[in-house]
């Protein structure tokens, strides 16, 4: 009993110092996840309102094959055995202990690469966990970044939106889709795939982060029925809202994967204090019942002992 008494005690002594960090760890979490999920809603209607911006001017312009901006709105015509291009933006955390968040975000962007060819396929990776796992396996990003996980404003993405627009334009790319994990509640986040260009019909952002098929689509607009004044014109308005549409969107989707992170980390880290608990809960029982049978043992040797000398 003396060296099990030992042994329960150190296990005990070890889970209990692990429960603590994991209760703090979880406690801190859950603080940073208000604050994302906060951000994250605070710009939901200004990525929604500039994707109904773009929808109602798109209602009232008929786009000209040699408007280069109609490249946004349309499907590219590929020529017949040209296989597509795709740049993939995936976000994923800069630390792990969050559950199966980087993971299922990794497993869609490797999906997409083996569908279409490492050669066809640029990645984008933001987050340090996903960076080293594309290194890992082989997948070397074309760019990487660190996420800012407490994101204020677009000034960490502005350069990849950029790259990414000027891409599209130039026609080095045929789409661009963003991964990363969508913002449900607490305990429910939803891998996605969203299409950035070229620019998807949908009446809100939330419409549009459906997963995407491999085919291309093309914007298709129903009238609005309402006549608006454009200045200096309706083409120049979307050479201008269409790069910030692809900065607001790209920026709305790191808030997104932001507050999914933490809310996953706080969920992950409650788990394990829980099962931590449990572990100590029998642990406990277990110590417990080892010293009663030694007591019950010693007990029965002095009883037979007195009943040997009588």
């Amino acid at each position: 009993m003396a060296v099990q008494g030992r042994e329960i005690k150190n296990r005990l002594r070890s889970i209990k110092n692990s429960k603590k960090i994991t209760k703090a760890m979880e406690m801190v979490s859950a603080a940073k996840m208000r604050r994302a999920v906060q951000a994250a809603l605070n710009t939901r209607a200004y990525a929604n309102l500039l994707w109904g911006l773009i929808n109602r001017v798109m209602s009232q312009v008929e786009l000209n094959p040699s408007d280069p901006v109609r490249r946004f709105f349309v499907a590219p015509q590929l020529p017949a055995g040209q296989p597509e291009h795709i740049t993939a933006i995936v976000l994923t955390s800069n630390r792990g202990l969050c559950g199966a968040f980087n993971s299922n975000v990794i497993k869609r962007a490797i999906k997409l690469v083996k569908r279409h060819g490492r050669s066809q396929v640029e990645l984008i990776a933001i987050g340090k966990k996903g960076v080293n796992t594309f290194n890992t396996i082989g997948i070397k990003a074309e760019l990487a970044y660190a996420k800012d996980d407490t994101a204020k404003d677009t000034g960490s993405i502005s350069e990849i939106a950029a790259h990414v627009y000027q891409q599209f334009k130039a026609g080095k790319t045929d789409r661009v889709l963003v991964l990363y994990t969508d913002y449900h509640s607490a305990v429910l986040q939803v891998p996605v795939t969203k299409q950035l260009f070229p620019l998807l019909q949908a009446g809100s952002i939330a419409e549009a982060v459906e997963n995407v098929t491999d085919v291309a689509h093309s914007a298709t607009v129903e009238p609005t029925g309402t006549e608006y004044l454009y200045e200096p014109g309706k083409i120049d308005v979307l050479d201008y809202v269409v790069p910030r549409l692809a900065e607001v969107q790209i920026y709305q989707a790191l808030l997104e994967s932001n507050a999914s992170e933490h809310s996953a980390r706080m969920l992950a880290m409650k788990n394990a204090t829980d099962a931590a608990g449990d572990m100590i809960d029998e642990l406990v029982l277990a110590f417990n019942r080892a010293r009663q049978a030694v007591i019950t043992k010693e007990i029965a040797e002095i009883s037979a002992g007195t009943a040997a000398v009588s």
